[in-house]
């Protein structure tokens, strides 16, 4: 994977480049997912130890950005939905995609009240590693990121 440089020289004196870094990327035997650990409000650094990862299930993970709370508790939502899978589906655990599926119909439905973009990543037998994107406004895009 090759690194991006970003020219910052076109901020104006005094501004600071704020946003969230997230990512995941496949490999033959796995996902690695990263993310950054600040959360800021405005120019302000509210906490700088922030973990915008989180487990969704066994082998399933999601990489969060936008507002803290709304990403929280669409996790939370889609954690839930997963463990009802399981339990309903005498132990057999979701796939990636049906999890990603699960983000991207929270998002989308509540695009309009949510400030959230997920990276939605897993591993399974199957499948192997498998990357999806849920960026603002709920659309769901698989990647091939190796």
């Amino acid at each position: 994977m090759d690194a991006i440089n970003v020219d910052i020289n076109h901020l104006k004196k005094g501004e600071v480049s704020l946003g969230t870094s997230i990512m995941a990327v496949t490999f033959k035997d796995g996902v690695i997912l990263g993310a950054d650990s600040r959360t800021t409000t405005g120019t302000y650094i509210a906490n700088r130890v922030t973990d915008k990862l989180t487990q969704i299930q066994d082998k399933i993970w999601c990489c969060r950005s936008g507002s803290a709370a709304d990403t929280q508790a669409v996790a939370d939502i889609v954690k839930y939905h997963l463990q009802m899978y399981k339990a309903n589906n005498n132990g057999k655990s979701p796939s990636t995609k049906i999890a990603a599926s699960i983000f991207q119909e929270l998002c989308y439905n509540n695009k309009d009240n949510l400030s959230a973009g997920i990276i939605c990543a897993g591993y399974d037998e199957k499948n192997g590693g498998e990357v999806y994107t849920i960026p603002l406004g709920g659309s769901l895009h698989q990647h091939d990121l190796t």
